[in-house]
């Protein structure tokens, strides 16, 4: 019998759609604001990469010891590309530019952001596609 953890269905829209969403929404309102704005917490600079992980870890390690309640489970799905793209649209700019606010605004971090963003889509429709040929083959 199959487990009904793994049936094929809107699962990678729960993540892909908030993952999206949160990153255009996060790189409008980012990119209109002004270059100086930051939230700093206890007098240190805290980056939405910060806040993303802070969602990321929790929400993963609960759906991997998995949630029984069907509407727990698409709220952690959403939490999950929610923090994902907080991550994702950071991990370049830290890494390879100053980490200013009009580094934030460049090429190298939008690019970067964009190519990490689109990896992880490309996955989860990877892993949707095989998920479902599975099920059929089954």
């Amino acid at each position: 019998m199959a487990n009904p953890e793994e049936e094929p269905g809107p699962t990678p829209l729960y993540i892909l759609l908030p993952m999206l969403l949160t990153f255009a929404i996060q790189r409008t309102v980012l990119h209109h604001s002004h270059p100086d704005t930051h939230v700093f917490v206890a007098g240190y600079l805290v980056h939405h990469l910060f806040w993303g992980i802070l969602v990321l870890i929790p929400t993963s390690f609960t759906l991997s010891l998995g949630i029984r309640t069907p509407w727990r489970k698409k709220l952690a799905l959403a939490l999950l590309g929610f923090s994902s793209a907080m991550v994702l649209d950071e991990v370049i700019y830290l890494i390879c530019t100053d980490g200013s606010g009009v580094a934030y605004r460049g090429s190298a971090s939008l690019g970067g952001a964009c190519v990490l963003i689109a990896l992880a889509a490309a996955f989860l429709a990877i892993r949707s596609l095989a998920r479902r040929a599975g099920s059929r083959a089954g």
